[in-house]
């Protein structure tokens, strides 16, 4: 890893305004290029709207359609790697809830919701893979939303070598007093226990469909400490930070403190086959 300055974005998406959305996505790429930023990382389903229990509104697309290509548009015209969600629609039918990372040459890569819970069920289907990005500074991780309920994802993203994690939400039905508190109680160890930098956003506003987003967004270094946060629940904002390559080397330097080291794979195996 190498220092990396990366942003998380709290956005108000609108479902079905897929053109404003993205509007909304190119302007907090242009501050994230003028601010330098690396990565940038927004919501799920950011780009099309959240509205699960809706197989009509918003319409999936194909990752050679017409969403993906533009925001590769605004990845090659500002030159940053950023992270954004949309509902997928494979060649085979099925519909993925999706998030595609974009780089300044195009699409770089996506990964499929793993974990899906029972308000999504119908709507869309879980992924079967966790894939490993590479960025030029850093290795990386997603998760999306329920994703990252499951300590299984990220231990298995840290072996794989991934130094950050994102975590893109779009979770409703709380204030964001009561969000944040719940999320700090497990986000943060997930970078702690697997000794990586992890940054968490959501949604935030009315997304013109019944639902209310409540914001929250932060990051987190390799101590499971948070080091920036959002300072709205209610507003869209762009959370930044610079995460440095000696500090995660810091903290991986000392064998008790970098807890995979003592992993124990043949173990869990064994365990999982005898349960």
């Amino acid at each position: 890893m190498r220092d990396i300055r990366i942003a998380v974005v709290q956005l108000q998406s609108r479902v079905g305004a897929t053109a404003a959305n993205i509007a909304s996505i190119d302007r907090f790429a242009t501050e994230a290029a003028r601010r330098s930023i690396d990565i940038v990382c927004f919501p799920e389903l950011c780009v099309c709207g959240y509205n699960a229990g809706n197989q009509h509104t918003p319409v999936p697309e194909p990752l050679d359609g017409d969403a993906v290509r533009a925001l590769e548009k605004v990845g090659k015209r500002h030159g940053v790697t950023f992270l954004a969600g949309l509902l997928e629609r494979a060649a085979s039918g099925i519909v993925y809830n999706t998030q595609v990372v974009i780089g300044p040459k195009g699409l770089v890569g996506s990964y499929r919701k793993a974990h899906v819970p029972t308000s999504e069920n119908g709507t869309w289907s879980q992924g079967g893979e966790l894939p490993l990005f590479v960025h030029p500074k850093a290795r990386y991780g997603i998760e999306i939303c329920y994703d990252s309920h499951f300590p299984e994802v990220s231990a298995l993203l840290a072996a794989k070598g991934a130094e950050i994690l994102f975590l893109p939400h779009a979770s409703g039905g709380e204030t964001p007093e009561e969000k944040k508190a719940r999320w700090l109680r497990y986000m943060p160890a997930r970078a702690y226990d697997n000794t990586v930098f992890a940054a968490v956003c959501n949604l935030v506003g009315d997304n013109g469909a019944g639902r209310v987003f409540a914001g929250v967004s932060f990051i987190c270094d390799a101590r499971g400490q948070v080091i920036a946060e959002a300072q709205s629940g209610t507003e869209e904002e762009m959370v930044v930070a610079d995460l440095r390559a000696a500090d995660l080397e810091e903290v991986r330097r000392v064998p008790e403190a970098f807890f995979r080291h003592f992993r124990r794979p043949e173990l869990y195996a064994r365990w999982e086959q005898e349960s």
